[in-house]
C-alpha cells in the first residue's frame, strides 16, 4: 500500500483496453467484490502519473487514505495470460479479451530496483464497462514477487 499523490498531479490512463478518458475525466473502477483484504472497498478511482506509464495507482473512493501502485502487466511480462473462470468472466461482462486490461499489484520497497510485481493476484479490467476483478492464481506457476527491473 502507498500514499498515492492529488488526483490533480496526474493524468487519466490512456486508451488502453477501451478507456476513452477526456484529460479531466475521472476513471473510477468498480471491483464488485473488493480486492483481497480490502473486500468492504469496490470503487477506486484510476491514475497514471504524467509519463509514468507502466506504472499507475488505484486509490479507493471511499478511503482515499489507501491506494495502490500497480502496473501494466503487458509491460513486464507480453506473453501473461489469466485464465478467467466463467463466473469471473460474467462478472466482468467480457465480450472480446481486447477489451481486457491487466494489471498487477506493485511493492516499491527503500530500494526502487527492487520492486516487484504480483503476478499471482491480478485485476482484470473490462475497459469498456470499467468493471475489475482480482483474480487469484497459482503461485507456483505466477510469482507473488516478479521483479520489475532487470538485475544489471
Amino acid at each position: 500500500m502507498s500514499s498515492a499523490p492529488s488526483p490533480k498531479e496526474f493524468v487519466i490512463a490512456s486508451e488502453e483496453a477501451g478507456f476513452k478518458a477526456a484529460p479531466d475525466e475521472e476513471v473510477i473502477l468498480e471491483f464488485p467484490a473488493g480486492l483481497v483484504g480490502f473486500s468492504e472497498l469496490r470503487a477506486f478511482r484510476l491514475f497514471e502519473p504524467s509519463g509514468g506509464y507502466p506504472l499507475k495507482f488505484l486509490q479507493s473512493v471511499a478511503a482515499p487514505e489507501i491506494s495502490f501502485a500497480c502496473i501494466d502487466v503487458a509491460a513486464i511480462q507480453p506473453q501473461y495470460e489469466v485464465p478467467l473462470g466463467e463466473e469471473d468472466a460474467a462478472v466482468l461482462a467480457m465480450e472480446s479479451p481486447d477489451e481486457a486490461l491487466i494489471l498487477a499489484l506493485v511493492v516499491i520497497p527503500e530500494n526502487p530496483r527492487k520492486m516487484t510485481a504480483n503476478l499471482a493476484g491480478p485485476l482484470v479490467i473490462n475497459g469498456r464497462t470499467r468493471m475489475g476483478r482480482q483474480i487469484v492464481l497459482n503461485t507456483e506457476k505466477y510469482p507473488l514477487r516478479h521483479p520489475i527491473v532487470a538485475e544489471a
